[in-house]
């Protein structure tokens, strides 16, 4: 922050010397013999030139600096640029299913690493019955009320971005119903 604030006051100090020397030079000519004009400058017009001087070297040292760090950013050879998506792609994906086997029963998902940026897709499998609803929730109370966990309809999904996949837990209003998982797996 402090080389920002360091090239915004080098670049108004060079400003305004620019302006007062270019001010003070247009009255500070006089006539030197075989009619040549010269150039007088007094100490504080010259003091004007020097602090011009420095406030370009600053602001050149500052755009050094920034151009290093957009170099930093990007990957590969000056001047090229590599993209990579963020997440990186993976080597596989992992799908599997739980079945509410009962009612109103809350099921824990299995225990499944999700790779960071990647996320855990649920979706309530498509040959569920007709009115059945998957619940999704954090807790095994929260999965069994209907009015604390997340209702899915036959072939609808939700994605969560979590850690694991234990931290899930699903319930079904329908004996019977199934629910789909997958997720990207290895980096």
């Amino acid at each position: 922050m402090s080389d920002d604030r360091t090239g915004k006051t080098a670049l108004v100090v060079g400003s305004a010397a620019a302006i007062a020397a270019a001010i003070a030079l247009s009255k500070k000519t006089a006539a030197a013999p075989g009619g040549k004009q010269v150039v007088t400058l007094d100490e504080t017009t010259m003091n004007l030139l020097v602090a011009i001087a420095q406030g370009i070297q600053n602001l050149n040292q500052s755009f050094q600096n920034l151009n290093q760090s957009f170099q930093n950013l990007i990957p590969g050879e000056p001047g090229q640029m590599v993209v990579q998506g963020w997440p990186p792609n993976t080597k596989g994906t992992l799908s599997f299913t739980v079945a509410c086997v009962a009612a109103a029963t809350a099921y824990q998902v299995s225990d499944v690493e999700i790779p960071d940026g990647m996320a855990l897709a649920i979706k309530s499998s498509p040959l569920n019955a007709v009115g059945s609803l998957i619940f999704v929730a954090r807790t095994p109370a929260e999965c069994i009320n209907p009015n604390t966990a997340w209702p899915l309809i036959p072939n609808e999904a939700i994605t969560y971005f979590i850690k694991n996949a234990k931290t899930i837990y699903i319930s079904s209003n329908v004996a019977g119903s199934i629910a789909i998982f997958t997720t990207e797996q290895g980096g």
